[in-house]
This record gives C-alpha cells, sequence and structure tokens, in this order.
C-alpha cells in the first residue's frame, strides 16, 4: 500500500513538471526588433511581396516563426511551426533577415527565438495600392546581399527634389507636440535608419531623442519618407543614414509647426 502510494506520488510530481515546463513561445524567447516596436510592421507593409496565389484566395494566416540571432543581431536558422506557400515562406525569410534584434537570452544563446504576426491579404492589398503610388522607379538591378553600407557611389536623397524638398517635407508635416509646447521642450532627435532598395525606410533607431512626444513625431515623419537609393557598382544597395530633425519653438510657424535642420 505504502509502494502504491510513492508510485502515485511521483506520478504526480513527474506530472507537475511536466506541464511546469518552458514553451518555446513563453514571452522570455519572443524575438525583438532593434529600433521602434513597429519594425516588424513597417518592414512587412513597405518591403512583403504577397504571391498572388495567396491573395487570389483572400490568404490569412498567423504565422509563428522561431530563428536563431547572431552577434551582430541578425537572424540565422528561420524555421516555420507549420507548412507555409514556399513563395510566402521565401518572402518572410526575406524580410526577417532585412531586420535586426536584440539578443535577450544570456543563459543559453543557442535556444531558438520566435516572432509571431498574422498575415492578411486585404492588410496587404491596402498598402500594396499606396506602394503602387509612391515607389521609387528604377532601371537599376536592386543588390541582393542584404549588406548595409555607409559609402556608395550615390548616396540616397529625398525623392522630391532631394535635401531642399525633404525640408519643405518636414516644414509642411511636422506638428509640433502639444506637451512639447506647454512645457517649452525644444532639441534634436537623431534616427538612424536604412534606405532600403526601393526607396522605404527601414531599421529605424533612436540614437538621440527628446520629451514631449517629439521622438515620437520625428519617427513617424521619417517613417513616410521616400528616397532615391544609393547606388553602388551599378546597382541600388541599402544605405545606412543618420538624420537630425530639430524641434525648435523660436522656428515654430503659425501653422503649429517647426523648422527642422538636418544633415
Amino acid at each position: 500500500m505504502k509502494l502504491r502510494a510513492l508510485i502515485f506520488f511521483c506520478i504526480l510530481i513527474l506530472s507537475g513538471s511536466h506541464h511546469a515546463q518552458i514553451l518555446p513561445t513563453d514571452p522570455e524567447f519572443e524575438a525583438i526588433p532593434i529600433g521602434i516596436k513597429e519594425q516588424l510592421e513597417n518592414t512587412l507593409e513597405t518591403q512583403l511581396n504577397m504571391p498572388k496565389i495567396l491573395l487570389n484566395n483572400n490568404y490569412t494566416e498567423k504565422v509563428i516563426v522561431f530563428l536563431n540571432i547572431d552577434s551582430s543581431g541578425h537572424a540565422y536558422n528561420i524555421k516555420f511551426d507549420k507548412g507555409l506557400n514556399n513563395l510566402m515562406r521565401l518572402e518572410l525569410v526575406k524580410i526577417l533577415k532585412l531586420m535586426q534584434f536584440k539578443r535577450t537570452l544570456h543563459v543559453n544563446e543557442e535556444a531558438p527565438y520566435f516572432i509571431a504576426f498574422p498575415l492578411a491579404a486585404h492588410h496587404y492589398l491596402k498598402y500594396k495600392k499606396q506602394k503602387q503610388k509612391d515607389i521609387v522607379k528604377s532601371k537599376l538591378e536592386r543588390d541582393s546581399s542584404m549588406v548595409v553600407y555607409n559609402k556608395a557611389d550615390v548616396s540616397p536623397v529625398y525623392y522630391k527634389n532631394g535635401d531642399e524638398g525633404l525640408q519643405d517635407y518636414f516644414l509642411t508635416e511636422l506638428d509640433y507636440p502639444k506637451i512639447a509646447l506647454e512645457q517649452s521642450i525644444e532639441g534634436t532627435v537623431i534616427l538612424n535608419f536604412v534606405v532600403e532598395t526601393n526607396g522605404y525606410v527601414g531599421n529605424i533607431e533612436v540614437k538621440k531623442g527628446i520629451n514631449g512626444g517629439c521622438t515620437e513625431e520625428a519617427i513617424a515623419l521619417i517613417r513616410n519618407t521616400r528616397w532615391q537609393p544609393a547606388e553602388k557598382n551599378g546597382k541600388l544597395v541599402r544605405y545606412s543614414v543618420t538624420y537630425p530633425i530639430t524641434f525648435s519653438l523660436i522656428n515654430r510657424n503659425k501653422g503649429n509647426q517647426a523648422q527642422n535642420i538636418g544633415q
């Protein structure tokens, strides 16, 4: 009788330990993009090319991806938790390799991270329509190496009249945050970002921020810019840009906007 009770007790202990096991999708294993929290959403919106076969079938899917992160923050050994269309799989691998992630696992760096996100054809069609309006056209081939350069034969420029056009864009679109106005907050936000080969901006990272909503306003402005991509060796390449956006109460105009001084 005592033996039977002991066996039952051991079974309870083992059962309890089994249910307490850490799952591979527990929050501590989530892959966190470097930079702004909307990084993945922004990259999907501007870089994803969803296969036509999925668009025609009103595709909807919650995707869970497992990946490792190297010392430079790049994803490798990318695997999916279930079968996906092969073209979609290749597209998502491309998307994840465009990004950088934080290494947050200190005990076991070899354990896979995960990232989960929804994909839906109707969402994709919405931003695809916008992309068709303002995507930068070029006859040059796009570099497929995914290398990010900081020197090139031709540096990226704002697609409407270069630096002058970019200043006009800031003057027109910047909305000086209410809290910053009330608290007389001024200063310069410095952002680092990558101009992708299609002219959109990705991998936005705050190098220097200021309070009162100014940092968030600067990010929103940069996210919506379009650029003529950098050129190197006859190809369009990814290029790292550091850009300061100055919030000045003195130069603020009557439209609740501000003078912005870039590099």
